[in-house]
């Protein structure tokens, strides 16, 4: 009996294999003799397990035809969802143009880290992108982004130890 692998399945097992390796050698890391609340081989363990786990949640994951016939689903044809050829893109939304947004994006974020400060540049970080992206409910933009921005800056200081600069803010 010959088994059909879905290519998700295939590519699950790889990189299973490759976290179990990765944890393994993540095991190896030695621990520094002064305690510390976050020793160097905390986070390796963790992505190998989590890359583990995802891996085996991939090799279970459905392919989307399949999901639709177990719905039973009534097969209406389906609507085209590209754009016409001869429709013109706009110079924003070409490929091209969104990485070099992006890194552009990127670099102010980096010079404007130290100054500004963690919060405030990830905030603006995180706002403009999705903007520009095109999410365009902007009370639950701003939410989202004062929330992640403020819970990872007290993660990382409160419960890691790890310094951030707090820039403008008094924190």
């Amino acid at each position: 009996m010959l088994i059909k692998w879905r290519t998700n399945q295939k590519i699950s097992i790889i990189l299973f294999i490759f976290s179990i390796s990765y944890l393994i050698m993540a095991f190896q890391i030695p621990s520094f003799s002064i305690p510390r609340p976050v020793d160097s081989d905390l986070f390796p363990k963790v992505l190998g397990f989590l890359m583990t786990f995802l891996s085996i949640l991939l090799f279970f994951e459905k392919e989307k035809g399949e999901v639709e016939s177990e719905l039973d689903v009534d097969k209406q044809p389906e609507q085209e969802t590209k754009n016409d050829p001869n429709e013109e893109v706009s110079f924003w939304k070409k490929p091209q143009t969104q990485i070099v947004v992006t890194l552009l994006t990127l670099i102010a974020y980096v010079a404007l880290f130290e100054s500004v400060g963690f919060v405030l540049s990830t905030l603006g970080l995180l706002f403009f992108l999705t903007l520009y992206y095109g999410y365009r409910r902007h009370i639950t933009n701003a939410i989202v982004s004062v929330v992640v921005s403020f819970g990872f800056y007290l993660i990382m200081t409160k419960g890691l130890g790890v310094y951030l600069p707090a820039g403008w803010l008094p924190l």
